[in-house]
């Protein structure tokens, strides 16, 4: 398979994400779907969020293609339906922020001389959440 055929096979899987939680939306929606507002940010978010979500399923299938460690169509299009929530838990796995980051943050010291501090070198997580939910609650993970 080309890459450009494993693109699309991870587009249509992409898609397929796109309508069926477009269609849970539509049919749970209280007082009437507006395609004015379908998200709170409105149409053009909404758009731009389901290009961005296709066209990762896309990317992803044809790279998995292209390394030769797809052969078949279906498997792109199963690439394509389960990339975005494979790259958004990655995203979540990875910080954003070092831990000599977190430290300045809190304690107001540059990064620099944060990361000589004993909580920043100890490697105990436990410290350093503390330090972050101290600061603005669990959101602020």
């Amino acid at each position: 398979m080309d890459l450009w055929a494993a693109a699309l096979w991870g587009l249509a899987g992409g898609l397929c994400v796109e309508a069926l939680e477009l269609y849970g939306s539509i049919k749970s929606a209280e007082g009437g779907w507006s395609w004015r507002r379908p998200i709170p940010q409105g149409f053009a978010a909404y758009v731009v969020s389901v290009v961005i979500r296709v066209g990762i399923g896309g990317v992803v299938a044809a790279a998995a293609v292209g390394a030769h460690q797809v052969e078949g169509s279906l498997a792109a299009l199963g690439l394509g339906v389960s990339a975005p929530l494979v790259i958004e838990r990655l995203a979540r796995a990875v910080p954003l922020v070092s831990e000599a980051q977190v430290v300045a943050s809190t304690t107001g010291q540059p990064a620099t001389a944060a990361a000589r501090t004993p909580s920043a070198r100890s490697g105990n997580t436990e410290d350093q959440t503390e330090l972050v939910l101290g600061q603005g609650g669990e959101d602020a993970l």
